[in-house]
């Protein structure tokens, strides 16, 4: 009887706010046994809303699906993912800094943090989310880069087709200068590819369970090389 009322003062000892937001983040997903929370698809929506520039307000449930799309294809990699180095510091701070340079641009006379307020993030969402890309791209980069050739012909057509229609007829570009920027485009364009070849493979292994009452099958993998 004492342990009885032992238990339930400490229940009430509990802030309802906590409780109750415990008892309301119910399971989004589960990926080979490893839990999305429907917190963390919340969260997702947010800073994809975020990054994209979309309004708060206009999320539709497409991109809502495709956030839990994302996270549960994040899952698949981090499953997969060997010992890799976590993203640095200094990494993460300097695609932070560019991303704050490009919201505020974009954002003229807001400042950082009421932004982040707006959509309901803090510094330390964006840094977590920054370093997960950051060491997810490492680890796409780092499979799938090696195995790739680039011929001089792929190069070639590139240039032929793509850069030189938009070239300006007085600021002209020569092949051997925009090669190695053509390269890395049409490695990146390969990397995803394969990353997506990669992903369909594993969904097709993986065990997806979607309490919501939506179907894995209706998820499609999203390119994770380019986010």
């Amino acid at each position: 009887m004492l342990l009885r009322r032992t238990l339930i003062a400490l229940l009430l000892a509990v802030p309802l706010s906590l409780y109750a937001s415990e008892l309301l983040d119910r399971i989004a997903a589960t990926v080979n046994s490893q839990v999305i929370l429907q917190s963390d698809w919340d969260e997702e929506v947010r800073f994809e809303t975020f990054v994209s520039g979309r309004k708060p307000e206009d999320v539709t449930a497409e991109q809502r699906k495709a956030a839990l799309d994302r996270l549960i294809d994040q899952s698949l990699l981090q499953q997969m993912r060997t010992e890799l180095k976590p993203a640095g510091a200094d990494v993460v701070k300097k695609e932070i800094d560019e991303l704050k340079r490009e919201q505020l641009r974009e954002r003229p006379g807001q400042s950082w943090e009421t932004t982040l307020s707006r959509y309901q993030l803090t510094n330390k969402i964006v840094e977590d989310h920054v370093a997960a890309e950051l060491e997810q791209f490492q680890m796409v980069d780092s499979r799938f880069r090696p195995s790739i050739q680039i011929s001089t012909a792929e190069i070639e057509r590139y240039y032929r087709e793509q850069i030189v229609p938009n070239l300006p007829g007085s600021d002209p570009l020569a092949l051997n200068d925009a090669a190695p920027k053509i390269k890395e485009i049409l490695i990146q364009e390969k990397i995803n590819q394969l990353l997506n070849s990669w992903l369909e493979t594993l969904r097709s292994q993986a065990q997806i369970q979607l309490p919501s009452g939506d179907h894995s099958s209706d998820l499609q993998p999203s390119a994770q090389g380019t986010r």
